[in-house]
C-alpha cells in the first residue's frame, strides 16, 4: 500500500514560526466526473483527502457550465474544496480559480487570466512542458511539476514497464519528476516578475490504466495525492486566505512520496523581523535568509536560477545575501527531487521594492 514516509507533524497544520500563518497541505489541478475524462466522485475525493490529510483541494474539471454551476465548494470532511478550471487557449492551458462563472471558451490565454482575476481568483500555466511563451501579463505563476507529464517523460516504455511488473511505489516514484526545461523558464520569469507562485499538479483524474481497458485502475486519488502537494502559507483555511497566499506567493511543493513535506520553512530575518516566500526584502549587514526542513536532505540555495550554496542536513543559513531572487530545492540522501520553494527577492539598499525587475 502507497504511503507518506515519516515523519508526520504532531499536529496539524503546522504554525508557521514567529508569525500569525500556519501550513496548509493543499491538492491543485483535480478532476472528477464533471469532467469528460474522469468518473470521481465528490465522496470518493474527500476520502482520499481525509486518507492523505489533505487540508484543502482544488477542483480544476475540464470546464463546461455545469463544472463551475455544480462543483463542490466549501468543506467536505475534512477538506476545503475549491471550483476551478482547466482551460484550453490558443496559446497553451490555463488553470484558474475559484470560479464563480465559466472562463469564455478558446480565447487568448491574457484575456482568460483577466477573466480570472476579475472574478478574484488567481490563474497558472498549466501543462508548462507544452508552453513555448510564457511572457502573457497577469499570471500569477506556472505549474513547475505536473504528475501527468512526469509519466509521459522520457523512456515511456520504462514507466510502463515499471507499472506493470514493480511495486506501486516505484511507479510514483519514477513520474515525480523535475524537467529541467521548466525549471529554467521558471527562473526566466521570475527575473522579470516576482513572486512569480510555484505550484504542483496532480492532475488526478483516476483514470490511468497501464494495459488499456483490460487492465486494473492505478493513480486513485489516494495514490495521487499521497505523491505530491502544494502547500501554503495562511492565516486560516478560508476560501480568500488561500487565494490570497497563492497570489503573493506563499508556496511551497512537495513530493510526498519521498518524504513528509509539511513544516518545510524558508524565510529571510532581518532586524525588521520575517519576510517569507514572495517577500521582497532590502539587503542589509543584518539580514540572513533561513532554510528548515522536516528531515535531513541535501538542501540547494539558488540565486538567479544557479545554485550558490549546497549543505546536507536539515538547516542552511546564508548571511548577507547579495542582491537577486532565491529559492529552494531539497534533494532527499537518495538523490531524488523532493521540496520546491517560492522566491525570496533581496533588492540593493535605496532601491525602491516597487522598482521593475529586469527584463
Amino acid at each position: 500500500m502507497l504511503a507518506t514516509p515519516l515523519p508526520h507533524p504532531a499536529q496539524r497544520p503546522v504554525a508557521v514560526a514567529d508569525t500569525q500563518l500556519f501550513d496548509w497541505k493543499g491538492i491543485v489541478h483535480c478532476h472528477s466526473y464533471l469532467s469528460h475524462d474522469s468518473k470521481g466522485t465528490i465522496p470518493e475525493i474527500a476520502a482520499a483527502c481525509t486518507a492523505a490529510q489533505i487540508d484543502f483541494l482544488v477542483m480544476t474539471d475540464h470546464q463546461t457550465d455545469a463544472s463551475i454551476r455544480d462543483g463542490q465548494r466549501g468543506v467536505v470532511g475534512d477538506t476545503l474544496f475549491l471550483v476551478g478550471c482547466e482551460q484550453r487557449s490558443p496559446q497553451g492551458t490555463i488553470l484558474a480559480f475559484p470560479l464563480s462563472s465559466p472562463l469564455r471558451h478558446w480565447q487568448h490565454a491574457g484575456l482568460m487570466i483577466k477573466d480570472t482575476q476579475a472574478q478574484g481568483g488567481v490563474a497558472f500555466f498549466c501543462h508548462a512542458e507544452t508552453w513555448t511563451n510564457f511572457d502573457i501579463p497577469g499570471a500569477n505563476g506556472l505549474e513547475i511539476v505536473n504528475l501527468h507529464a512526469g509519466a509521459l517523460g522520457p523512456n515511456k516504455l520504462g514507466t510502463l514497464l515499471t507499472g506493470i511488473f514493480l511495486p506501486l511505489r516505484f511507479l510514483f516514484e519514477r513520474i515525480s519528476w523535475r524537467d529541467d526545461g521548466i525549471f529554467r523558464n521558471w527562473d526566466a520569469q521570475l527575473q522579470k516578475r516576482h513572486p512569480f507562485t510555484p505550484i504542483g499538479g496532480n492532475d488526478a483524474h483516476a483514470s490511468i490504466r497501464t494495459l488499456g481497458p483490460l487492465g486494473g485502475t492505478i493513480g486513485n486519488y489516494r495514490e495521487v495525492f499521497l505523491t505530491m502537494s502544494t502547500h501554503v502559507l495562511a492565516k486560516e483555511r478560508s476560501e480568500a486566505a488561500i487565494v490570497n497566499a497563492f497570489a503573493l506567493g506563499r508556496t511551497y511543493v512537495a513530493f510526498d512520496i519521498f518524504g513528509e513535506g509539511a513544516g518545510f520553512d524558508f524565510r529571510a530575518l532581518d532586524t525588521a523581523g520575517v519576510h517569507l516566500p514572495g517577500d521582497t526584502v532590502t539587503q542589509s549587514p543584518s539580514l540572513q535568509l533561513a532554510v528548515r526542513t522536516p528531515q535531513a536532505g541535501r538542501i540547494q540555495l539558488l540565486r538567479d536560477g544557479v545554485i550558490l550554496q549546497e549543505v546536507t542536513g536539515d538547516q542552511l543559513n546564508l548571511r548577507s545575501p547579495q542582491p537577486g531572487i532565491y529559492r529552494i530545492e531539497v534533494r532527499t540522501r537518495h538523490d531524488s527531487p523532493w521540496l520546491f520553494s517560492s522566491s525570496i527577492r533581496v533588492i540593493a539598499d535605496g532601491q525602491p521594492q516597487s522598482a521593475a525587475l529586469r527584463s
